[in-house]
């Protein structure tokens, strides 16, 4: 029998309470009939109206009551969520329906709700019997509640009775009553425990509270038990002030009963016993900071801390070794505000450091504050002249005896001369003025005021060359370019024999010297029709008229050819104190692979002739059926050992993930070799909270 259709009318109906619109629904399968407002369907039924969509083997539909009943591999599709059943009914107008041996999925959560019958009033109230509630989609999901009877207002607190808790197919956990948010939206309550073991702290053991404190704001307080260590506090505060402006506080406070770390020659005693860390970031918006404080320098060389601990073993593939902060020598904090405006911008930053090392020199500096304005470059009217300007105060000091204010101010005078296509010419001039007045000295330096003014001076040529077309419209561009920079002081430079002609260099960069250079470059990218660049080589060298040498050749490459494979290599080449033959100085190379499924494999390298010699080698292999492995690894060639290693194994799922992890730490002259197991579990989806740093999706809680 061909396919037969029919398209229903929009029907208006108007009662004593006011006005109802129905919906128009279109109704095609092999057979068709109709009698009066009753339409019966038979074979392939295709039922679709705005945002629905329902298949099924057999319908009825009563299009004055908008009344759907339905059976046979009934399937039906709606804006927020879908089902599947033996059988449904379901009103288009209302969006009542009650489903019998099925599912009904939410996509906002998610929400899996499966069994023998399953009604729902409109929608915000759903009804069951002989229930399975799961916020994962994997079959069997990796954990459900199954119940005996259900009721879940969408918005409010659902209600359990015999409930079940099941890891997969595993039953767990039996109660009589349970009360569950079952609100799309952060609702307070608790989370999963956290669970894991470490051959540092023991077993792990902590309950997340989440507590909403208003439509941008929540906290959430973990108290966690460490069966080594005695009990850890950890405390997280986020927030968000617009689109783009959003930030968190966070702080872990932990009485130690062990205190400090076991060597061969018997306890370091560097960790008190009470140890904190504190963490706060805010980013976007004209006010920003990243704060990063701890109790004592060797917080990080112990069992470091547990803020943004990770279930993944692509963590082991990061660039640096080790991946803790345990070989970090200063943690560093900054805070920065900026407004612009009018061609100006104003700033007002600091930055505070703390020395982790075990000896701390006390030495120290801070900049804080420091006070910056800057002119962005403008024209000079009636002129082919450019001119830029800054100005710029801060205050340095140590716990020791250094506390002093550096005051900077620079203008810049340029005439751009651009002949296009051919080349830019670009000469400047700029005055620089600097000074360093100190509160007090304490001998170190003979004057309490330092000041000096100096000049700069250069010019720079360059021009852009393009291939003709090739290779599906890939392309060659050229960049040379040479520059010519002189800077001197007014009044002489230092020198070597007066003592006095000294100005203080507290920060990296206040070792100023003349200098008169030249460098040359060249740069060559190969880009794609779309003008990304798929390989690019740079070269530069620099060339002294004051020493009058050359300087090392410094080349770069980097080749991305698919969006899979990457390499980088830098190479410093030439002769060492400008003699004896030409050789490779320092040179450092990466490559790295990643695919669609999430592996990576990457292999990298340093080389400096002077003291570094080391490789590093990073593996992340997804296997069958979420599991993966992980492998990180170093060696130093100059001390022939083997540097913080890393092993992991895992697996996860959309609701559950678990590891075990091994790390080495190879030790030195004064610790010995440390070894460090841990495994962790974790169920997802059941009240989880967004990492800092990442998008913030609606959180749940159990209760």
């Amino acid at each position: 029998m061909p396919r037969l259709a029919f398209l229903s009318i929009i029907i208006f109906g108007y009662c004593l309470t006011g006005s109802a619109f129905g919906t128009m629904l279109t109704v095609e399968a092999d057979e068709v009939q109709k009698t009066g407002p009753r339409i019966e369907a038979f074979g392939n039924v295709l039922v679709t109206g705005e945002g629905t969509t329902l298949r099924a083997d057999y319908i009825v539909y009563d299009t004055s009551a908008e009344d759907v009943w339905a059976t046979g591999d009934c399937r039906l599709t709606e804006e927020k969520g879908e089902v599947e059943s033996s059988s449904l009914y379901y009103n288009a107008r209302r969006k009542d329906m009650y489903v019998e041996n099925g599912w009904v999925l939410i996509y906002s959560g998610p929400m899996k709700i499966s069994g023998e019958s399953i009604r729902r009033y409109g929608e915000d109230l759903y009804t069951g019997g002989s229930i399975e509630y799961t916020s994962c989609l994997g079959s069997p999901p990796d954990w459900s509640l199954k119940m005996h009877d259900l009721e879940i207002p969408v918005e409010g607190y659902a209600t359990g009775k015999d409930v079940r808790f099941n890891v997969r197919a595993f039953p767990m956990l039996r109660i009589p009553y349970l009360l569950y948010p079952a609100k799309l939206k952060r609702q307070s309550g608790l989370l999963f425990p956290e669970i894991s073991h470490s051959s540092d702290y023991g077993a792990r053991f902590g309950i997340p509270v989440f507590i909403v404190l208003g439509r941008s704001v929540d906290l959430t307080l973990t108290p966690t038990y460490l069966t080594e260590r005695g009990l850890l506090l950890k405390n997280e505060l986020r927030y968000s002030l617009s689109y783009e402006q959003a930030g968190y506080l966070y702080a872990e406070l932990l009485h130690d009963r062990r205190g400090g770390e076991t060597s061969d020659g018997g306890v370091l005693d560097t960790i008190p016993n009470d140890r904190w860390f504190f963490k706060a970031e805010q980013t976007g918006g004209d006010l920003t900071w990243d704060v990063n404080l701890v109790s004592s320098p060797d917080y990080f060389r112990d069992i470091g801390t547990f803020y943004g601990s990770s279930f993944s073993s692509s963590d082991m593939t990061k660039d640096l070794f080790p991946l803790s902060d345990r070989d970090s020598e200063e943690l560093i904090s900054r805070g920065q505000w900026v407004k612009s405006g009018g061609g100006f911008s104003l700033a007002v930053s600091g930055q505070w450091k703390q020395d982790l090392r075990v000896q701390d020199n006390g030495m120290t500096l801070q900049e804080l504050p420091r006070v910056s304005a800057r002119m962005n470059e403008r024209s000079i009217p009636y002129t082919p002249l450019r001119v830029t300007s800054e100005l710029s105060s801060m205050r340095v000091y140590s716990s020791d005896w250094i506390d002093a204010v550096k005051d900077q101010g620079q203008i810049e005078v340029s005439w751009p001369l651009s002949v296009f296509p051919y080349f830019t010419l670009r000469p400047y001039i700029a005055d620089v003025y600097r000074d360093t007045r100190f509160a007090e000295t304490k001998g170190a330096y003979p004057d309490s005021l330092y000041a000096e003014h100096w000049q700069k001076r250069g010019a720079s040529l360059s021009t852009t060359l393009y291939s003709s077309r090739f290779n599906d419209s890939w392309y060659h561009q050229m960049i040379p370019e040479i520059s010519w920079n002189y800077q001197s002081r007014y009044g002489g430079n230092y020198s070597a024999n007066n003592a006095g002609d000294i100005f203080p260099e507290l920060l990296t960069d206040d070792d100023w010297e003349k200098s008169f250079d030249m460098n040359v470059s060249i740069a060559n990218y190969i880009r794609d029709s779309a003008g990304t660049s798929l390989a690019d080589l740079s070269v530069t060298r620099p060339y002294s008229y004051i020493t009058r040498e050359w300087g090392l050749i410094e080349t770069t490459m980097n080749f991305r050819p698919a969006s899979w494979l990457s390499a980088r290599h830098t190479n410093s080449f030439g002769r060492e104190n400008n003699k004896g033959p030409y050789a490779t100085q320092e040179h450092s190379s990466r490559l790295t692979y990643t695919d669609d499924r999430g592996d990576q494999l990457y292999v990298a390298e340093e080389f400096n002739r002077i003291d570094t010699k080391f490789v590093k080698v990073g593996t992340r292999a997804e296997l069958i059926s979420g599991f993966s492995v992980g492998f990180a690894m170093g060696y130093d060639y100059l001390r022939h050992a083997y540097d913080n290693s890393q092993q992991s194994i895992g697996y996860a799922s959309q609701c559950w993930a678990v590891e075990a992890r091994r790390e080495v730490d190879p030790g030195d002259a004064v610790s010995s070799r440390d070894t460090t197991w841990s495994f962790s579990v974790r169920l997802l989806g059941l009240g989880d909270v967004g990492r800092p740093g990442m998008s913030t999706p609606g959180a749940q809680a159990t209760q």
